[in-house]
């Protein structure tokens, strides 16, 4: 087979996945899959019965090749057989998040070229996607430890109450670390937590570790001391992911580039930071914490030492600044948004409709 007709199989796999100008997305479908892999593809929907009959080749050939992109998460069963992904947000997360294959797609390689086709090609579109939209994909969860006894505080913010409610609760790679081979951060890959059927598939591709409720409470503390920020779909209840993410590597700062303009992506916590003045030292822990820049150090009338200034039109009330803040009660949360901030669900994380290209 020649290369030319190599390329033409990635290239249509490309256009399925809403891509058909694409100049990189065809390069990383060839890096993760082979050209046998890439016909069986190219004949989904359809059950191994079918597509073994199609294009000639033994069905337990078929069977073995499935469950291997079924594992890379570029294939998933149905009750129709075995279908692809319906959008390009989904190869990206599922694929990476599987370190298994990681040195067969060329580790750094790939890690490349999906910088190169997000942002030259995927976050442009996608960033102009979420501006369209009429709420933010996304919502910021207040760090535990800064709400942990807050009166009032509502079940769908709680970390402690999402956990309870979920079936199954997994930890996985973050997609976005997996390839940023440069990030500033100190976290760890695994910093992503899939509930319920997401947890389930998760587990079933061999992807992540199952967490009882009390393990992913005590994980999502340890999160805080790597700075990132807790976000979920942004509905009142929990059912998919719970992402901790940073500004170096999360794909929604690197989309909107700018600490202010990724509120386009994220809805603000019902909470905002506020100062206590005769507390705060200017010490500007909170100031190296805020991934939105929303902090910086004032001078007050009748104080002699600068201190403290949250702009309030910034701040997120992601509570980071609270929990590093080594003064106790210079820095808090209080609550400045109602309950019905916080949507019904109804918004679709992954619908992206006439943004894809």
């Amino acid at each position: 087979m020649s290369y030319e007709t190599e390329i033409e199989l990635y290239e249509e796999l490309s256009a399925k996945h809403g891509w058909p100008e694409s100049k990189y997305l065809p390069m990383i479908i060839r890096k993760m899959i082979t050209p046998d892999q890439a016909q069986i593809l190219l004949q989904l929907p359809a059950n191994s019965e079918s597509i073994s009959k199609n294009i000639g080749i033994e069905k337990e050939i078929v069977d073995n090749n499935m469950q291997e992109m079924f594992e890379k998460g570029i294939a998933f069963p149905s009750k129709k057989g075995w279908r692809l992904g319906r959008i390009i947000d989904s190869l990206h997360d599922l694929t990476l998040s599987n370190k298994k294959y990681w040195d067969s797609y060329g580790g750094e390689e790939i890690a490349n070229l999906w910088n190169a086709f997000e942002e030259l090609e995927w976050l442009p579109a996608f960033a102009d996607h979420v501006r369209s939209l009429d709420a933010p994909l996304m919502r910021i969860l207040p760090a535990m430890e800064a709400v942990r006894d807050y009166p009032g505080l509502l079940p769908e913010e709680d970390v402690r109450e999402l956990f309870k409610s979920t079936s199954a609760i997994t930890l996985i790679p973050c997609p976005c670390r997996v390839e940023q081979y440069e990030r500033k951060c100190d976290a760890p890959d695994e910093m992503c937590i899939s509930v319920n059927r997401s947890a389930e598939y998760n587990l079933k591709r061999g992807v992540g570790k199952k967490l009882t409720v009390e393990e992913a409470i005590a994980f999502e503390e340890t999160a805080r001391k790597h700075n990132s920020i807790s976000v979920v779909p942004n509905t009142k209840e929990l059912n998919m992911v719970m992402c901790n993410c940073h500004d170096c590597c999360c794909i929604a700062f690197r989309a909107f580039k700018d600490p202010v303009s990724v509120q386009g992506m994220y809805a603000k916590s019902r909470f905002q930071a506020s100062v206590e003045t005769e507390k705060c030292t200017g010490c500007q822990k909170c100031i190296e914490t805020c991934l939105f820049e929303a902090i910086e150090l004032k001078k007050y009338s009748g104080m002699k030492k600068w201190k403290a200034f949250i702009d309030p039109e910034r701040c997120m009330g992601c509570g980071n600044c609270v929990v590093k803040c080594p003064k106790k009660d210079a820095v808090s949360l209080k609550v400045v948004r109602p309950p019905e901030h916080i949507p019904e669900p109804e918004v679709d994380v992954y619908a992206y409709g006439d943004a894809k290209k």
